[in-house]
């Protein structure tokens, strides 16, 4: 299991699971005699009655309040471009944290242990390839448009140039501390340092905006597959809740954040969870319940966040967040897993 968030440095990996879901439908219905109101409603912002009715009946669907209406289902081509761009997005979470991918960080956990021992560590396996990124995951044509996909060739080979950087600055790292014969009171180990620093906060950066176009992206295509699907609003809250934890983790790999600097993203996951506990749920069972599990975890990376911010995210801190966000994503899966099958 990979982590999040480790002592001194974070591990960003956090895969999105999209499925398609154009197939499912599924209703409340009231037990005979009883008379309530869908739990939270009025309580939703802006919330959009699905129907008009102030009490359900014997055999009638109940009230549901939702963020959004639904909308007409979307055409085959539509429902087509969607999932090839899901496929797409998923491939390159796989991609991300696979070796090529995952090189960067090995090297910062080898600058680490050069700042605790004077020591550098070697990976014991072969390094990937020096464009493994623009190779592997150049957009297919016609999966987005001319400009967004030039837009993603760039950040792709911008990354590949800055891990081989990194690369070569540490292989003269290692070559440093092997050399006996330099004494110079750590002088070039500290400017090989800094260097590989330097390129890893601008692989960050690619790597950033790279991510957020594919966030962009999938958000769209998971619109266009839910649009008349009753759980689309539940489905929204919870990858944007997964993508700010990912972005909070993406900037404690690079560097201690300012505590105030989390105030945003913060306040967004908790307003998220806020709204997404509210929503009625219009499909019991299984399903209810994994999302209510995650829903569960997900305030409590809100508290070990909140915490963070406080006391500075140490060593128990990201231990606890590596804990955490492994129950959630399990919980998250296994949500999105449940509304695939229907």
């Amino acid at each position: 299991m990979c982590s999040v968030m480790r002592a001194g440095r974070g591990f960003p990996v956090l895969a999105l699971v999209l499925c398609l879901l154009v197939s499912f439908s599924a209703g409340c219905r009231e037990e005979a005699g009883e008379k309530k109101e869908a739990a939270g409603a009025g309580q939703v912002e802006k919330a959009v009655p699905l129907a008009q009715k102030p009490e359900a009946k014997p055999e009638e669907k109940v009230t549901v309040y939702a963020l959004s209406a639904p909308e007409p289902p979307a055409s085959a081509e539509e429902l087509d471009l969607a999932q090839r761009r899901i496929d797409y997005v998923n491939r390159a979470d796989r991609h991300l944290a696979s070796l090529c991918g995952r090189y960067p960080q090995l090297i910062m956990l080898g600058v680490e242990e050069y700042r605790n021992s004077y020591t550098t560590l070697g990976f014991g396996r072969e390094e990937p390839s020096a464009t493994c990124m623009a190779r592997t995951l150049a957009p297919p044509s016609g999966l987005f448009d001319k400009e967004e996909s030039r837009q993603i060739e760039r950040h792709l080979a911008a990354m590949d140039r800055q891990r081989e950087s990194m690369d070569r600055d540490y292989e003269k790292l290692r070559a440093y501390v092997k050399d006996t014969s330099i004494v110079d009171d750590g002088k070039l180990g500290r400017k090989l340092v800094g260097q590989i620093e330097k390129s890893f906060r601008a692989y960050a950066q690619e790597l950033e905006g790279f991510r957020s176009m594919l966030d962009s992206r999938a958000s769209q295509a998971q619109d266009t597959l839910l649009r008349d699907h009753p759980l689309r609003d539940h489905v929204r809250l919870a990858m944007d809740m997964v993508s700010i934890v990912r972005r909070i983790a993406d900037g404690l790999e690079v560097t201690e954040p300012d505590p105030k600097s989390l105030d945003k993203p913060i306040a967004r996951l908790r307003a998220d969870i806020d709204r997404a506990e509210r929503l009625p749920f219009a499909v019991p069972g299984a399903t209810e319940m994994y999302y209510r599990h995650f829903l569960k975890d997900a305030r409590g990376l809100l508290a070990l966040l909140l915490r963070g911010q406080i006391e500075s995210f140490h060593a128990e801190v990201r231990s606890a967040l590596n804990a955490q966000w492994s129950q959630c994503r399990q919980n998250y899966n296994a949500f999105v897993d449940a509304l695939a099958r229907g």
